[in-house]
């Protein structure tokens, strides 16, 4: 067996953060090692992400209707599913009208002529209507901003569409046009979700845009007009945005880089952590009076619904975080969505599992009422409902607001801790573009995010890791030169893993010192079953957030004595059958996990990657139209 060391992290901020990083070593770091059996990594895993190649070109007339191979442009070529591969790519295709693409952009370069004094002047107007069809933002349509048609000719018109990202949740065209070669961006959300909940995070996604823009001065791409439903000339709801040249910071970031010889992290590795870590710095420091998400206040048709409004422009509304609407039929009821006021901490928590739970008792009464194909589901959903009710049950005891008990006394900072704050989950250099001439980054995702406490949230998912910790090798493993290769190899991971996560906190650490203190074992432990919640990607990750639920459970009463939680009884009670199901059940799905491949993506596989393991006769297809993975054992 490999020697593992578990360390906790040493970066402190300057408040006296030391005793709460180091209480409850032993039971932490129990803990954390039985997660970290699962959690080792093999030695031959490369940790880098993976994006498929471009596709092939397909080249048509965009004047041409009737031309077949137009179509090509709007069918998903990014990757295929094992399962229901058609089924899903239909999900995501992006088919929208280019006659009324030319005609919104015509139009858009229309309203730019016209002189509006107070944006002449410099004041922030309102999103704008134009021909009851499509919404601006006057003060990014300008001359200025978008260029100006050659005097010969008298429209514009859409010279090349180029599909340049087919994402998880949307898909990314470059335009150019007539206008002095001018390239636009157009971004489509795939239609998976309901009507409803697409134009809410439209609406949301457009105004954080503009708020980080216009109110925190960072760099991201200016919108020009978009669409938040089906009725506009497209046929889809849109967004045409500024089109940044440049390239992704993702090319630069190399986890798996060694440090320089004298142990120093490279400056290749500093330079994407500080960069990404500034920026979320930036995010981090504007405090908001509650909870929910930015809107446009006019967008707000319900006063009740509005709880804060920051500079009479942009307001905080209801929640639009992904697993509030994620899979679900209907769009969760608005008694759930928020806002929250700042002191309701646990309200996030409480009300994602009643949505949760709401939709798992929709599919359990569809199974009983015969109008289901998921009876085979029913045990597990069964499992979920009983998961969820426990986090509605635990949600009080995780985290206070109250600044008079003793937990708020301990915890260093707590009032800044709990104070709500912007969050993008897809907060990652995949999602950042460095421009060449400016040598600026530009953010350029913001799908998702939400206003909550700093407490409860996470480090982003590029340099997240919960596994073993290896600070120094030398030092933790004394016998690391006799080891086999394929466990230096691990150890090597575990380290660099270690040291990014590292990095990252001690650059968060000097940018925002108060707030430190949410990276320490205890608070990771105690929003870990919400994380998980949030993170649950398929029926069977239920077992995650009981997992952490467990876990939690094993450290309560340490975590009772040194005052970072008020309630003394942990707040569930398992039967020992349940603890031995639970624990059956999860080993089962890690081993899912860790033997089948591609199960980490839902079985999809990027398409460059399917081609190769097609040909070579690893990927079969069946009868039904599914494709299956050759074990070892059978290609011999």
């Amino acid at each position: 067996m490999m020697k593992q060391s578990v360390k906790f992290s040493s970066v402190l901020s300057k408040n006296g953060s030391r005793n709460l990083l180091s209480s409850n070593r032993t039971a932490l770091a129990t803990t954390l090692l039985r997660r970290a059996q699962i959690a080792t990594p093999t030695a031959n895993i490369t940790f880098k992400r993976l994006i498929s190649n471009e596709p092939e070109h397909n080249f048509t007339k965009l004047s041409d209707a009737n031309d077949k191979v137009r179509d090509t442009i709007f069918q998903y070529t990014w990757g295929t599913w094992l399962k229901n591969d058609k089924l899903e790519k239909a999900k995501r295709t992006t088919r929208f009208s280019i006659e009324g693409l030319t005609s919104v952009m015509n139009n858009m370069y229309k309203f730019s002529k016209t002189a509006i004094p107070d944006v002449e002047a410099g004041k922030l107007m309102n999103p704008t209507k134009v021909n009851d069809e499509f919404i601006v933002l006057p003060n990014n349509v300008t001359i200025s901003n978008l260029d100006v048609l050659n005097p010969n000719e008298p429209n514009v018109y859409i010279k090349t569409v180029s599909s340049i990202h087919e994402g998880k949740h949307h898909r990314v065209y470059k335009l150019t046009t007539n206008v002095e070669g001018k390239q636009l961006i157009l971004r489509l959300p795939y239609l998976i979700d309901s009507n409803e909940n697409i134009t809410k995070r439209m609406q949301s996604e457009v105004a954080t845009q503009d708020f980080l823009a216009n109110k925190l001065k960072i760099d991201v791409p200016k919108i020009y007009a978009y669409g938040l439903d089906n009725n506009n000339p497209l046929g889809i709801p849109f967004m045409i945005q500024e089109f940044i040249e440049g390239d992704l910071l993702m090319k630069k970031w190399d986890p798996l880089l060694d440090d320089e010889t004298d142990g120093k992290p490279k400056q290749k590795l500093m330079d994407v952590i500080d960069c990404v870590s500034e920026i979320h710095s930036k995010l981090a420091s504007y405090e908001f009076n509650s909870i929910g998400s930015l809107y446009f206040k006019e967008d707000i048709t319900d006063p009740s619904k509005i709880i804060e409004t920051i500079d009479d422009r942009w307001c905080v509304g209801p929640i639009i975080e992904r697993n509030f609407y994620k899979n679900k039929k209907v769009i969760a009821s608005a008694e759930h969505l928020g806002p929250w006021k700042k002191d309701d901490l646990s309200a996030v928590v409480k009300n994602l599992a009643e949505v949760e739970l709401a939709s798992v008792n929709e599919r359990l009464a569809l199974i009983e009422a015969g109008s289901s194909s998921e009876i085979d589901k029913k045990s597990v959903l069964l499992e979920q409902k009983q998961t969820f009710e426990n986090m509605i049950k635990i949600s009080p005891f995780l985290f206070t607001a109250d600044t008079s008990t003793e937990v708020s006394k301990k915890i260093p900072n707590f009032v800044d801790l709990i104070k709500p704050r912007l969050y993008l989950p897809d907060l990652d250099p995949m999602n950042i573009i460095m421009n060449p001439l400016t040598n600026k980054p530009y953010l350029i995702d913001f799908e998702n995010t939400c206003i909550k406490p700093f407490i409860l949230q996470n480090s982003p998912k590029f340099i997240e890791y919960e596994g073993p910790k290896i600070y120094n090798i030398k030092t933790e493993i004394p016998d690391y030169e006799k080891l086999p290769a394929n466990e230096k190899a691990q150890c090597q991971f575990i380290y660099k893993r270690t040291r990014n996560q590292y990095l990252w906190e001690d650059s968060l650490n000097k940018r925002q010192p108060k707030l430190i203190t949410s990276m320490a074992p205890p608070m990771k432990l105690l929003r870990s079953p919400y994380v998980a919640m949030l993170e649950r990607k398929s029926d069977e990750g239920f077992l995650i957030i009981d997992e952490n639920l467990l876990q939690l459970k094993t450290v309560w009463k340490d975590l009772y004595d040194n005052k970072i939680v008020a309630e003394k009884e942990f707040p569930i009670e398992y039967s020992e059958n349940q603890i031995e199901t639970h624990v059956k059940e999860t080993n089962a799905l890690h081993q899912k996990l860790i033997s089948t491949p591609f199960a980490a993506t839902q079985g999809w596989v990027p398409q460059d990657m399917f081609d190769t393991l097609l040909r070579d006769g690893v990927v079969v297809k069946g009868k039904d139209g599914n494709y299956t993975i050759k074990t070892p054992e059978q290609n011999k």
